[in-house]
Order: structure tokens, then sequence, then C-alpha cells
């Protein structure tokens, strides 16, 4: 597109009112980005585009506008995305428009128009818009701030505020399973993370999860499974699974003394997950750090367990350290069964050797050991 009608496009644009500037943008865009001749001067323009006629963040002069978009605004610009998104029907396109539209640089200024319109997928549910969303989250990073940010926005509309949300959410894994997938390692990240004003799951958010993860066991694996379509010459992030953090919940929980039978039932359809991964070229699914992470607060209740009484009997007698250690060492040991973790096995067996002595754990490690010396003589 020349100069011109560069100038030409955006003047036509400034004399429609907003937000209707916006959907006749959004075509535009869409024309910009996903032509077979698009170049670099392409993409400036519709990012031109996007930021003073779709998100209304600049004015002509590309200053920023003193004043965001009203909340009535804003919600009729998430229709008009929610429509022209939906109505799209080839994926790749979809995503690459979506994947523009909240790039890494513009997503934590646009995050509460992606949020909402995410949100609203949700609740319809709108399939489409939800494979982008999990795109989108597996491209930035399904732990990134940004999509922690997302997941956190979307718990706080359907568990905190929505009415019976286990039942809004029941089909929501048969609908989109990678979404689901990508939002829940996303949602475990904000939960368990510092010992200053830790925050646990709520228990409805913790019963929804378990209730997908035992109906569906290859949930956790769901957006490794799947190859999004990406624009060309994209590429592909490795989603990171579930399931390591959920297995933090379930080990840490005796720990901090929550709720253990529907952590009990969690852990269960973790393990039963885990079992059921392949043995032959199985995925990856358990990074080595993510396990090694768990045992730190592990370490941490030790130590504090030892401060308090310098004999071993406390220790070696407290059930809650007892069970944390029995549901770690149960979990790394079928996951080893199937071949499911990557990463350097030595960092996370070097790191157990911190921890109290636990008949279940100790056996794992020794099993290990002699593995290793094994191959070694081999």
């Amino acid at each position: 597109m020349s100069g011109s009608s560069e100038v030409n496009l955006k003047q036509t644009l400034r004399k429609i009112e907003y937000p209707l500037c916006a959907q006749e943008a959004l075509k535009k865009i869409g024309e910009l980005l996903c032509s077979r001749t698009t170049n670099i001067k392409s993409m400036d323009l519709s990012l031109d585009l996007m930021a003073e006629f779709v998100f209304w963040e600049v004015d002509r002069r590309g200053n920023k506008r003193p004043h965001p978009l009203t909340p009535l605004a804003e919600l009729e610009l998430i229709e008009i995305l929610f429509e022209y998104l939906s109505n799209i029907p080839n994926e790749a396109t979809r995503n690459t428009l979506f994947l523009n539209l909240f790039s890494p640089i513009t997503a934590n200024i646009r995050l509460g128009v992606l949020s909402k319109l995410v949100s609203l997928a949700v609740g319809i549910p709108n399939s489409n818009i939800l494979v982008c969303a999990s795109t989108w989250m597996q491209q930035l990073g399904n732990t990134s701030i940004s999509s922690c940010k997302l997941a956190e926005s979307i718990v706080f509309d359907y568990i905190h505020l929505a009415t019976k949300p286990e039942e809004r959410l029941k089909t929501l894994p048969e609908i989109a399973p990678p979404f689901v997938a990508n939002l829940l390692t996303a949602v475990a990240e904000n939960y368990y993370v510092t010992k200053k004003d830790r925050k646990y799951p709520p228990d409805v958010l913790l019963s929804c999860i378990t209730n997908w993860i035992s109906e569906n066991s290859t949930l956790c694996m769901a957006a490794q499974l799947r190859q999004a379509a990406l624009p060309p010459g994209a590429i592909a992030m490795e989603a990171t699974t579930p399931i390591a953090g959920l297995l933090k919940w379930c080990v840490l929980a005796p720990i901090y003394r929550q709720d253990q039978e529907i952590y009990s039932k969690l852990y269960l359809a973790l393990l039963n997950s885990i079992s059921e991964i392949p043995k032959s070229n199985p995925p990856r699914a358990i990074n080595v750090q993510h396990l090694t992470a768990i045992v730190t607060p592990l370490v941490q209740y030790f130590r504090d367990l030892k401060s308090r009484d310098e004999s071993k009997n406390l220790i070696i007698t407290d059930v809650p350290l007892q069970l944390a250690l029995d549901r770690f060492g149960q979990a790394i040991q079928i996951a080893l069964s199937v071949n499911a973790v990557y990463g350097n096995l030595d960092e996370l067996f070097n790191s157990l050797q911190n921890l109290p002595f636990n008949k279940l754990l100790s056996i794992v490690i020794n099993r290990y050991n002699q593995n290793k010396v094994t191959v070694i003589i081999v």
C-alpha cells in the first residue's frame, strides 16, 4: 500500500464514529496480515490501525490518549472482536489476527479486553476464540505473567462470581481441551507460590479441576497432543503441562493443613493421568526443574520442625510431612515408569537428599541409583 493510500485509509476511518471505525479497521487489518504479499510495511500499518482505531490507545498524531475507553465502549469493542473472530473459518487466520491484536508487546495494556473476550467465549461457549486463546497462551508461555493474569481473571469470573460454576464449566474440556490444559497450567502457577501471603485454590476450583481430570485422563496432555495452526514462519512454542504444578498442590497441601479429601481425589486423578501416558515415544510431560521446585518448601518445613525439636522423633512422626513425602515419592516413581520426566534427573535426585527419611521416597531414590549403576556397568 502506498503512502497516500495509507493516509486516505486513516482519514476515512477517522470520519467514522467509534466503535464502528474499529469494525472497519479490523477488516483492513485482516487483509494486511493475511495477504500473500504481507511485508513489514503492511505489518506496521496494521499495528497503527489497531492502536488508533481498534483499541483507541493513541490519537492521529500517535500520542497516547488521555482517557481510555469507557466501560460501554470497551463492551462494544469486545462484542465486535467476538463476532469478527468467530466468523473467520480458517484457524490459522484467526490465530494470526489474535496473536497480533494481543502481541507480547501489547498484551499487558490490552489484557483487560483480552480477559473479557476470553471470559465471554468460556461462558457462551465459543471454541473458535478459545482455540485462539489457547494458542496465545502457548506462544507467550502458559506460565508467563500474562497467561497467569488471564487465568486469574477467568477464575474470578467463573469461580468467585458465577452461580453454580461446576455446572457452567463442566463441558469446557470437551469444547476446547487444549485451552483447558493451558489454563490449568497457568492456574497452577497462581497458588502455593510464596510463604508470605500464600494463596490456596478455592474448594470450588479444586472440585472443578478434579472432576475435569478424573473424567478425562488425557486432558493434562491436550495442549501437546494438538498442534496449533500458526502464521507462516512462526515457531511453535511447547506447552508446559499442568501435571507438575497440580502435583505441587497435592504434595504441599498436607504440610499447609489444607483439606485432604479433595486433594486426595485430585492426586489420584493426576496419578491416573500420568500412568496412562504412552511409554513408547512419550511426550515431554513433566520438567525435572518443576519437580525440583517442590523440594524447596518441603525442606523449609523440615527445617522448621527441626528447629523446634532437636531429636528426630518429631520429624519421623509428623503425619503431614510423611504424607507429603509419600505423595511426592509415588508421583516421581510413576512418572519415571512411563518415561514422562525430561531434563537432568540427577538434579532432582540430588535435591531429594535434602529431605528427611521417608520409606517410600528412599525406595524410589535407591531404585534410581541402582538403575544408574546398572546402566554404567552395561
